[in-house]
């Protein structure tokens, strides 16, 4: 009698366990998955525009799985960007503005296009940074851009955040202050 009693406790026991990694793994694929990686970089027009900034964004598949993007994501407002300007929050010139642009974009031809990401392929993207934000002045910026994976299902997105990235504007020379 106690070889059963102890045997229906060890089945009673596994049973428990087999449903505690059952739930636990249910929980671990619920969990949404990173589908791409964010890479920047810093592009200046040196010397014939020295206030010319724009990052190259480039997107990666690391998923095991292809996804459809739009063509003009970039236009649509779906990045974010953070500028840090000698270590403090830099603000945009006029959030409003890229708002609007924002939502001009939605109506342009390029959001019905669509470009598919096989497993390792990547998509180059370009953002003016110079151009909402006042990345002028003298010192020292760092930038970090980000976005949702999945702007449609916000319940099933992640937040992909890029490399941070430091640049140094110099302080004017004499002989650029004399030809202001």
């Amino acid at each position: 009698m106690p070889n059963r009693k102890m045997k229906m406790t060890l089945s009673f026991v596994a049973v428990l366990l087999a449903l505690q990694s059952a739930a636990v793994s249910a929980q671990i694929s619920d969990k949404p998955e990173q589908k791409y990686s964010l890479a920047i970089s810093l592009i200046t027009a040196g010397r014939f525009n020295p206030n010319y900034r724009q990052l190259r964004v480039v997107e990666t598949n690391v998923s095991n799985e292809a996804f459809r993007e739009a063509a003009c994501f970039e236009r649509l407002g779906v990045f974010k960007i953070s500028v840090l300007y000698n270590g403090e929050p830099l603000q945009e010139r006029d959030p409003e503005m890229r708002k609007k642009r924002a939502e001009e974009a939605k109506l342009t031809r390029c959001k019905q296009k669509n470009l598919d990401l096989m497993p390792g392929d990547f998509l180059l993207k370009y953002l003016d940074l110079g151009y909402d934000f006042p990345v002028e002045a003298p010192g020292t910026y760092e930038v970090t851009v980000s976005r949702e994976s999945d702007l449609e299902h916000p319940e099933k997105s992640v937040t992909v955040k890029s490399n941070t990235i430091s640049f140094v504007v110099p302080e004017p020379t004499t002989q650029e202050e004399h030809a202001k």
